[in-house]
């Protein structure tokens, strides 16, 4: 069962209480026995292990680039699509040669 932590409204005192997670029954205040106590909320007790979880291992350099997206690699294709039909074709020059 998990562990919780109560604080005694009538005497203000903490104390941890062992109960199921669908339970609401409120425990007894062990100090002074008050039935006045309340639920305090605490952060979880999680402990990341292993690498993926630090600061540094989640950044980027600009050493290394990443692949597009599917996404990107569409917009990109469009865009050079839509370049080639901005852009004429460059015409054909005709280059006259000297005979000597």
């Amino acid at each position: 069962m998990p562990t919780f932590d109560f604080i005694c409204k009538d005497c203000s005192r903490e104390f941890e209480f062992s109960r199921s997670f669908g339970s609401n029954r409120k425990p007894h205040c062990p100090a002074c026995g008050s039935t006045k106590t309340e639920k305090l909320i605490a952060p979880p007790t999680i402990h990341f292990k292993g690498s993926g979880f630090f600061v540094t291992d989640s950044r980027k350099t600009e050493e290394k680039k990443t692949s597009p997206t599917k996404k990107e690699e569409k917009e990109i294709a469009t865009e050079k699509k839509e370049e080639k039909k901005a852009s004429p074709e460059p015409e054909k020059s005709t280059k006259e040669t000297k005979s000597g």
